[in-house]
């Protein structure tokens, strides 16, 4: 044996790892490594079938078994339902370049990766978001499952103005169908208040990116992540001084 703390080492760089085992396994999958210009030309359910089995595959005879554990960690938390819509095919490709590639690595960039994962826009309705008939679907999941967390004070009212700000924030349906596109025409491209924070007018595309580090720089963010991982990692149950959200840290 190496010892656990030679084994957590090794674990938190994966590309180390040799894992020719499980790729050679999961290589027979072939929707695994088609982008959107193909895979919609695959079945339904041997898409969702594939993504399933070499999800399994992996959690049992993977090597790196904390990339893993993450993989599952985040795929939970960006949660993303196989069975709606478009989403059968879309999911494979979120999985492979929005949650696997960030699993170990910054949750700023994984959260940027999944606001603009074709899967995630269409799971919650994104791509129906256009200014004058807004659609609050992901801009309140945003807020409350995946950054702040549904204690952290924001408002109906920033609801509204997220979602605002990501109307044509989309997927394109046509030539390059499954690819992110923001459609600037469908775009509300007035001046907007998140969180206490103006946005000016004429931001287009900018207005999300202006969401994104509101989000990232709020204070509850790192908190709401810390306590889930906590949970994941140490217990249901953590103790104090490992819980961030804990009653007597407020304040720390």
């Amino acid at each position: 044996t190496v010892g656990l703390d030679a084994w957590i080492e090794e674990q938190l760089a994966p590309d180390q790892i040799d894992d020719r085992e499980v790729a050679l396994r999961v290589r027979r999958f072939d929707t695994l490594s088609m982008d959107s210009s193909i895979v919609f030309g695959t079945r339904e359910d041997t898409a969702i079938r594939e993504l399933q089995q070499a999800t399994l595959l992996r959690a049992v005879y993977s090597k790196r078994q904390l990339y893993e554990v993450m993989v599952e960690f985040w795929s939970d938390h960006f949660s993303i339902s196989s069975l709606k819509g478009e989403c059968a095919w879309l999911k494979t490709i979120d999985d492979r370049e929005t949650i696997r590639p960030h699993a170990l690595g910054s949750f700023g960039d994984l959260l940027w990766a999944s606001m603009r994962s074709p899967a995630m826009l269409i799971y919650l309705d994104n791509q129906e978001n256009h200014a004058g008939s807004p659609n609050e679907n992901y801009a309140r999941e945003l807020m409350e499952l995946h950054t702040l967390g549904v204690t952290a004070g924001y408002t109906q009212r920033d609801v509204q103005e997220v979602a605002r700000c990501l109307t044509g924030w989309s997927v394109d349906a046509r030539l390059r169908r499954g690819q992110f596109r923001f459609f600037a025409e469908q775009h509300d491209d007035g001046a907007k208040s998140v969180l206490g924070a103006s946005i000016p007018a004429g931001g287009g595309a900018g207005d999300a990116e202006r969401v994104f580090d509101l989000l990232m720089n709020h204070p509850a963010t790192p908190g709401f992540i810390a306590a889930k991982l906590v949970r994941r990692l140490v217990s249901d149950d953590p103790p104090a001084a490992l819980d961030p959200q804990a009653p007597d840290r407020e304040g720390d």
